[in-house]
């Protein structure tokens, strides 16, 4: 199994080698995704077990620096409302996160990101961390499909998250 997953790996690796343009012709990068994080001190309000899932919606925009270098905007809206079961509870509704970025492009197509923001949050607002890595897999005509994994670290908790969208060079 494990054997089969690098090879399938290597493989698209290898076809986003065989399709790399330029990587300074367009230099600016959008993308909507779907995103689903646990929030592994989170809960429901009317329930004390631990571990919420909280669906997000984002945008990202980004600026190619160089070859290797981007910086751009992570915006996300999560879906849910939680607490942080706490001596004061810290509850969490639909936030918004504003995140700026740097990002280093590894391989084509696989990048690795982190910056540090804000959570907009009508009971409190909180500074956040993120760090994570995606791989974009080439569609046609500039257009990706965006596969990541990042964490956010918040005042006192942190959410884990996979995220899907679609996105395109220009």
């Amino acid at each position: 199994m494990r054997t089969s997953l690098t090879l399938l790996f290597l493989f698209l690796i290898q076809l986003s080698w065989a399709q790399e343009e330029d990587p300074m012709k367009y230099r600016h990068f959008a993308s909507v995704t779907f995103a689903y994080g646990i929030v592994p001190q989170g809960s429901d309000e009317d329930n004390i077990e631990k571990g919420h899932l909280v669906p997000a919606l984002g945008a990202d925009y980004l600026f190619r620096l160089a070859p290797k270098w981007e910086v751009g905007l992570m915006v996300d809206f999560e879906l849910a409302t939680y607490v942080i079961p706490r001596k004061e509870n810290l509850k969490r509704e639909r936030a918004l996160l504003i995140v700026p970025v740097g990002v280093y492009n590894i391989l084509p197509g696989w990048s690795a990101f982190g910056g540090a923001g804000i959570e907009l949050e009508k009971h409190k607002n909180l500074p956040v961390f993120r760090l994570g890595t995606e791989y974009s897999f080439p569609i046609k005509n500039r257009w990706v499909i965006p596969v990541g994994i990042f964490m956010d670290v918040k005042e006192g908790y942190e959410n884990f998250s996979f995220s899907v969208g679609i996105g395109r060079s220009f």
